[in-house]
């Protein structure tokens, strides 16, 4: 019998407890954070969008994580996941308060296992691919969930009225009578890490002719295997937490390297490649910043953008409290963002700050995508930066910013950025298409146009600005298309429309019908030659 601390808290359950409590303080969302890195990999990839450079931190944090799963198994289910640990408090309240047990049949059991793969599809086709938006913000049970895990939350508890504090109150309920019954059927994550784990080299082996007829293991499993059935574990469901090597009384369950030494590896590396990540995404992000600097340091010094030169301050709620920011702005361009306080808390604020600052820099923009699991982090500097260049504006840029409504989340609206061609001061009416002689590749006269294109349900009605042959800006008059596939297209397209100087670019992935409308009313408007894919409608100019 092994020796046992504390009662039956044997050393190596302690030692479990201890690093799912330090866990849970130092990076209570380390599971939003992964699941966010993977989507963020693979919508950049489905919208062509994908940069090593752009998603260094999301790599490290998504490619070490599977790795080092597929290799030891599902160690940051067991020891690391903040939600895993919730759920194993909720289990062991259980037992105290003492709730039933309901039996859970093994079919029943097996069938069960398998929504979380289908939950798992459907985000990936639903959300990630045609860009649903029904578990954003307070909707999503994770959201409400990282919001309160640490004390700071719990200054405001508005989140507490929502769809997805509803939903989490719900997974609290059921983990208080079935253990782990979040991991077991439920969690997208996990549903990954079993795919990834199911050939992995650590396994837990326990010979059955050694075995008695006790079920102890099975008994004790966190997640209901039926272990009395195998000499070796090999099921996906397994999360490694060691609970069947400490209950066999014949001590007949054993691993190689011990589970001990198991542990530690896998923690250490977990736990070193999430702040490696972190590293990663601090030194892509401030490469990119520097690099967005050179570039209006090198170019025309005539202040061409549409924002006076200076440097500029705004704050903005976040997360828990106050952000604030200084905006640095050069040659009429923005060239630096720097965060000067918040309240939020680092581990998302850090993944907030990586993600949005590079893209407001990139398209000189604040109608950037929020960082997933970092969203109120990310709408915070959105506001914050918005609020800054609200008092930078050149009285005669033509460009507006406007104040976001935090309980919609709607995106902000876009600071068109000036090419470097400066522009001359556009007409009071609108100027007919002429092919006069220009500096750019639009041969239009300087003015304001106005076009229409076919949508998925109905017309899409654009202006377009033009200055020396430059499409300068792009607004949007109208528009039938439903608000979460058009505002997912419209953020997109507009910037490549500008960037190109051309209507020959590629429409977003899940918003194609919604992008075509555009590149459409576009085209009409400066009277160029576009042909609507197949797929999507449209029609010639």
């Amino acid at each position: 019998m092994k020796k046992k601390l504390f009662h039956k808290i044997t050393a190596l359950t302690l030692t479990r407890r201890i690093i799912q409590v330090a866990s849970f303080l130092l990076f209570p969302g380390l599971f939003i954070s992964t699941f966010s890195a993977i989507k963020s990999i693979y919508t950049a990839l489905i919208g062509g969008t994908f940069s090593v450079a752009a998603l260094a931190g999301q790599m490290v944090l998504a490619v070490s994580m599977l790795l080092i799963t597929a290799i030891m198994g599902r160690f940051f289910c067991g020891f690391l996941c903040s939600f895993g640990t919730m759920g194993d408090f909720l289990w062991y309240l259980g037992s105290k308060l003492k709730l039933p047990r309901p039996k859970i049949g093994s079919k029943t059991d097996r069938i069960l296992k398998k929504l979380k793969y289908v939950l798992l599809v459907l985000i990936v086709l639903l959300i990630w691919t045609f860009g649903w938006t029904i578990l954003n913000g307070t909707n999503n049970p994770w959201t409400v969930f990282g919001m309160y895990a640490s004390i700071k939350g719990w200054s405001d508890l508005s989140a507490f009225v929502s769809i997805g504090a509803v939903l989490l109150l719900l997974i609290f309920f059921g983990s208080l009578f079935i253990e782990r019954m979040f991991c077991r059927y439920l969690c997208p994550l996990g549903a990954v890490f079993a795919v990834v784990s199911k050939f992995r080299l650590f396994k837990i082996r326990k010979p059955r002719a050694k075995c008695g007829a006790c079920r102890a293991c099975t008994k004790r499993c966190s997640m209901g295997i039926p272990l009395y059935r195998a000499s070796v574990v090999k099921s996906a469901e397994c999360i490694d937490c060691m609970n069947c090597v400490e209950i066999c009384p014949r001590d007949n369950v054993s691993a190689n390297p011990k589970p001990a030494i198991a542990a530690a590896v896998a923690v250490v590396a977990l736990s070193g490649m999430y702040y490696a990540g972190n590293i990663a995404g601090n030194f892509s992000a401030e490469r990119q910043a520097v690099a967005v600097s050179e570039s209006l340091s090198s170019a025309n010094t005539a202040t061409s953008g549409p924002f006076a030169d200076g440097v500029y301050t705004g704050s903005a709620a976040g997360y828990h409290g106050e952000t604030s920011v200084s905006v640095t702005v050069q040659n009429g361009y923005i060239s630096d963002v720097s965060v000067l306080a918040t309240g939020d808390d680092a581990e998302f604020f850090n993944s907030a700050k990586n993600g949005v600052i590079p893209e407001i820099l990139s398209t000189q923009s604040v109608s950037v995508d929020t960082v997933t699991g970092a969203t109120f982090s990310s709408r915070g500097i959105i506001d914050a930066v918005s609020s800054a260049l609200s008092g930078a504006l050149k009285t005669d840029s033509g460009v507006s910013v406007f104040a976001t409504d935090r309980s919609t989340l709607t995106p902000v609206p876009q600071l068109t950025p000036t090419p470097s061609p400066t522009p001359s001061p556009a007409p009071t009416e609108t100027p007919e298409k002429t092919q006069a002689a220009v500096d750019g590749p639009i041969a239009a006269a300087d003015g304001t146009y106005s076009g229409t294109g076919s949508g998925f349900r109905g017309n899409t009605t654009v202006s377009v600005d033009v200055a020396n042959g430059y499409i300068t800006s792009i607004s949007i008059e109208s528009y039938r298309d439903d608000d979460e596939f058009f505002s997912r297209a419209k953020n997109t397209i507009i910037s490549r429309i500008i960037s190109a100087q051309s209507v020959d670019v590629d429409t977003v992935s899940g918003a194609t019908y919604s992008s075509t409308g555009i590149l459409d009313a576009v085209a009409d408007a400066l009277g160029l030659d576009y042909t609507a894919p197949a797929s999507s409608g449209g029609h010639r100019h």
